[in-house]
């Protein structure tokens, strides 16, 4: 009895070191965390910014805010906001079935000897065999992002299209959000109250990830957790 329970603290005691072994790694080893703007601006040809252009003390300056007169309130220049209205659904469902199916049959038989016909004999030999398999799978995933951002002009690409960003983090109720979107825009995509679907973005890039008391509660533990559940019963 005492041998069983000292191997069997021996096992948690080994348990707990492999716990605490992953508790340690993954604090040393952080999420990958998502590209940087930088690394994002640099598969565009974004040309340096133009010097501002001196003037001669006119009291008209052609970069002025009320220099064009049909312009409008929608974001145009690096630093302007503009509202993003993300709207994303993904669907996939895969199928396959597959059948296979063969058989064998096999006789043998001495139809004659010295001019008799031994039936006792017959059949000398019957083999029959037959396989078949049959299968099915189906793997169904959906995902569905709806919320509204307010993202920054960061870039203007020498089309005239709009790098933007946009970045929010939610605390609540020991849950953390965070969301993060990149995207180019065409100015004429932007709808006259400054705001843009996400769909209309192109080289989108959308992360929404979330740590706390519900992403743990639906995630799956590690092997380690789930071993020393298993021994515990709970």
């Amino acid at each position: 009895m005492n041998r069983k329970l000292g191997l069997f603290a021996s096992i948690f005691f080994a348990l707990l070191v492999l716990v605490a072994s992953a508790a340690a790694a993954k604090k040393t080893n952080p999420e990958k965390q998502p590209d940087s703007l930088e690394q994002y601006l640099k598969q565009f040809a974004i040309p340096a910014p133009a010097p501002p252009i001196a003037t001669t003390g006119s009291v008209f300056s052609s970069s002025g805010l009320l220099a064009n007169p049909y312009s409008d309130f929608k974001a145009l220049f690096v630093g302007d906001s503009v509202t993003v209205r993300i709207v994303e659904s993904t669907a996939i469902l895969q199928s396959g079935t597959m059948a296979s199916q063969r058989d064998f049959n096999h006789s043998s038989a001495v139809t004659g000897v010295g001019g008799q016909s031994p039936s006792f004999l017959n059949p000398l030999l019957a083999a029959n065999s037959a396989t078949k398999l049959t299968g099915s799978g189906t793997a169904d995933s959906k995902s569905s992002v709806n919320t509204v951002l307010t993202a920054q002009v960061v870039a203007v690409l020498p089309s005239g299209s709009l790098v933007i960003e946009a970045r929010r983090q939610v605390f609540a109720n020991q849950q953390h959000e965070n969301v993060v979107l990149r995207g180019v825009a065409r100015p004429a995509d932007i709808a006259t109250n400054n705001s843009i679907y996400s769909y209309q973005l192109s080289n989108l890039q959308l992360e929404v990830k979330g740590k706390g008391i519900i992403s743990d509660s639906v995630r799956q533990p590690n092997i380690v957790m789930r071993t020393l559940l298993k021994f515990i019963g709970f």
